[in-house]
């Protein structure tokens, strides 16, 4: 049996993984502050298989504990942890940030990953094959100007799942990766249109304003399949 947690699964690449890991009948511990009706539906269809568990996710003291996790992973053969939530916010210059939005960025793109994995990895079955999953972005290695935070938690995050890569080598059972999804048609890329015409500092905005209508955002659901089928099958 295979076991899958995954953060931030209301909307864009979340929403998919959900829908691609329950289809193929995992059993799914998802994570984060809002659920969908259709997600709700099919845990009361499935409450053996499906759990939401409702949290907010900035807050790594309400993020799912040994005991929530070692009960969830009972028996599983597989287990998964798939960090998919972040925010983007903030966009534009440094010295105009407001102190909680960069206090929410870090937490959420970065600390929620790190106590998350950290917690997941003593509450594994010690047989079970593990994988750890972190989505990440090419802005944790191209610096885009406007986005310091966004590029600084995704670059400190692979350098995190890095460590964990590094200290696990040896043992063929677990896996670590980092995965780059791409530009994709998300809420995320609607943030980031909306922050380039708000007038923030975003030099590089007519990329992301021209990219629904040159055709580069991809489908999240086959982004989705592509990450289980390669990462997580």
């Amino acid at each position: 049996m295979r076991a899958v947690v995954i953060t931030g699964v209301s909307r864009g690449l979340g929403a998919a993984l959900f829908d691609v890991s329950t289809a193929r009948g995992d059993r799914i511990l998802a994570v984060g502050r809002h659920f969908t009706a259709e997600q709700q539906q099919l845990r009361d269809e499935r409450p053996t298989d499906v759990t939401l568990f409702s949290t907010d996710i900035a807050d790594a003291h309400w993020l799912p504990d040994y005991d929530v996790l070692r009960a969830f992973l009972r028996d599983a053969d597989e287990a998964v942890l798939i960090h998919n939530a972040a925010v983007i916010d903030p966009i534009g210059a440094v010295g105009r940030l407001t102190t909680e939005a960069i206090t929410n960025a870090i937490a959420v793109n970065l600390t929620a990953p790190v106590v998350l994995t950290n917690t997941f990895l003593r509450a594994a079955p010690a047989e079970a094959r593990v994988r750890l999953l972190f989505i990440s972005s090419s802005a944790a290695r191209s610096l885009i100007d406007g986005w310091s935070l966004y590029c600084t938690t995704k670059a400190a995050g692979e350098t995190f799942f890095d460590g964990v890569a590094s200290q696990v080598r040896d043992e063929e059972r677990i896996t670590v990766a980092n995965i780059d999804p791409g530009q994709m048609d998300t809420g995320m890329q609607e943030t980031i249109r909306r922050a380039a015409a708000s007038g923030a500092f975003f030099p590089a905005k007519q990329r992301w304003v021209d990219a629904p209508a040159e055709g580069r955002l991809a489908d999240p659901l086959a982004v989705a399949e592509r990450i289980i089928k390669e990462y997580a099958s």
